[in-house]
């Protein structure tokens, strides 16, 4: 067996897809990646309609997302901004923020936003010619009863945003019409003073605003989207197109009222397009922010299962990964020819277990933890020494540590108080617990502990620690993947996209305290 030196500055990737440079010769097709790439439309086909990809912070969403081309029967790949698009100027208007204000629902605004958005995006890849030859072969169209489509309402769609159409000032176009419309309208002058007004007034401007929105953009989208389907459209052609948002996970939302609202709307919309069969819409999303539309009730969950392909990995594959990524990196430094894994890198033992099993139980088997962890062991080499249990540990304590800080960014925006909860997890003393076993000390310990912490929401009563049960403690300890439950002597149930909260009847079974969080 090789003995192997490495590098002090040795990695197997970066953390970040867009910079990874193992990415290309290391991916990994996934199960979830060959079904994004099947655009067979058959009924026997379950993976066709999935186009929302969701997933845990470092799951792979992201490179997923970048080799769509390079390894499919893809011909194109587009992406969509949200940030630099649609978000940007509905979060800076003046009107939209003043409707908001005084409580307007403007989901179907939002949607028909996004319905624009995407159209464009759509005709862009179908009909790969001049806008103007565009405006024209939809001008020439004829009223058939043999055509699904009516072509003087797609006609009066695109003749209303004609000048700005397929660019980013459409957006702005599309609300100012808006406004302009509403504002010859009685009791809209609230808006001109930004001040509040009467229900009745309320009810009156909902009323005006969702029939503007379903009369003049939505009817009107529905019907360029038939004609798109029936003339742009051949499923028997090889222009397989890939339409994907990828940002609805950055820093900009969070801070957002209505990023919940803004999000929905996006899932609303890109299911219009579901009939073109040449093209797949791909949203990938956080699963925290998902579960904060579904905790919103802004839609029902099992609606969307057809739709949704959770990303999850097991063992097997987290090793599969590091191989292929060990691999090159052997190859790379050493010109060797032969295949080294994983398992022969890290080739002896820590703590009484198999150092390639100790890195791999302290991931939550997502890509992102386990390159982490590896690189984290590589930065503790010079060139001179080889792996051994000491680096192993002293890595540990740094992964520990990044992990830790990342899992308290992914879900903060749903458990204000996350870094309180984790560190609390410290004060229970067992591998394994249960509720109803764990002593009265111990638990008070851990509530007195929260009490004690200062509190930043007062005003939100939901996330106050004085709140907190041991119960509902627990039962973030699982939903964020900190503990997990005991099925057997060798399997551990955490928490999952099928399974994100514990059910009252699991409150009575036996916890065991994730192995990189057993301090």
């Amino acid at each position: 067996m090789a003995n192997y030196k490495f590098r002090k500055n040795a990695i197997i990737g970066n953390l970040d897809a867009e910079t990874d440079s193992f990415l290309d010769d290391c991916f990994y097709e996934s199960d979830v990646f060959k079904g994004i790439v099947n655009f067979d439309p058959s009924n026997d086909n379950p993976d066709f309609p999935r186009r929302v990809i969701v997933g845990r912070t470092g799951s792979g969403k992201t490179a997923l997302l970048k080799q769509i081309v390079s390894h499919g029967n893809v011909k194109v790949h587009d992406t969509i901004e949200a940030e630099n698009t649609v978000f940007e100027h509905i979060n800076n208007n003046r009107f939209v923020s003043d409707l908001i204000k005084n409580g307007i629902d403007l989901r179907a605004f939002y949607k028909s936003l996004w319905l624009h958005v995407l159209l464009v995006k759509v005709i862009n890849q179908l009909y790969r010619s001049s806008y103007q030859s565009f405006f024209d072969y939809i001008g020439d169209l004829t009223d058939t009863s043999r055509k699904p489509y009516k072509p003087e309402i797609a006609r009066e769609y695109l003749e209303s945003y004609k000048d700005n159409f397929f660019n980013d000032n459409v957006v702005t176009e599309i609300t100012e019409k808006m406004q302009h419309e509403l504002s010859g309208k009685a009791k809209f002058e609230f808006v001109e003073f930004g001040g509040k007004i009467s229900d009745e007034s309320m009810q009156k401007v909902q009323r005006e605003t969702s029939s503007y929105v379903s009369r003049e953009l939505i009817r009107k989208q529905k019907e360029l989207i038939k004609v798109i389907k029936e003339e742009f459209s051949d499923e028997r052609q090889q222009n397989r197109v890939i339409i994907s948002i990828d940002d609805l996970d950055k820093s900009w939302l969070s801070s957002s009222g209505i990023r919940h609202d803004f999000i929905n709307a996006l899932l609303e919309a890109f299911k219009e397009l579901l009939d073109i069969k040449s093209v797949k819409v791909l949203i990938s999303i956080r699963t925290d922010i998902l579960m904060g539309i579904y905790q919103n009730n802004l839609r029902q969950d099992e609606k969307d299962q057809s739709l949704i392909y959770a990303i999850s990995w097991n063992k097997r594959e987290i090793r599969e990964i590091l191989d292929l990524r060990i691999n090159q990196l052997v190859k790379d430094q050493y010109q060797a020819r032969q295949q080294v894994t994983f398992s022969d890198v890290f080739n002896f033992e820590v703590d009484g277990v198999k150092a390639d099993e100790f890195i791999i139980d302290r991931t939550m088997l997502r890509p992102r933890d386990a390159i982490d962890f590896v690189n984290s062991c590589l930065a503790e080499c010079n060139g001179q020494i080889e792996l051994d249990e000491d680096i192993i540990l002293e890595a540990e304590e740094k992964y520990y540590s990044k992990r830790k800080s990342a899992l308290v960014k992914e879900w903060k925006s749903i458990f204000p108080y996350i870094k309180d909860y984790l560190d609390a997890l410290a004060l229970i003393s067992g591998e394994e617990f249960s509720i109803a076993d764990l002593n009265q000390d111990t638990k008070d310990k851990v509530l007195n502990y929260l009490l004690d912490r200062p509190n930043d929401h007062p005003e939100d009563e939901r996330h106050s620690n004085r709140m907190v049960s041991f119960e509902e403690l627990s039962k973030v300890w699982f939903t964020v993947g900190v503990i997990g439950f005991r099925k057997s002597k060798s399997l551990t149930i955490y928490s999952s996209y099928e399974k994100q909260e514990l059910d009252i009847t699991d409150l009575n079974k036996t916890f065991r305290v994730h192995p990189l969080f057993f301090r």
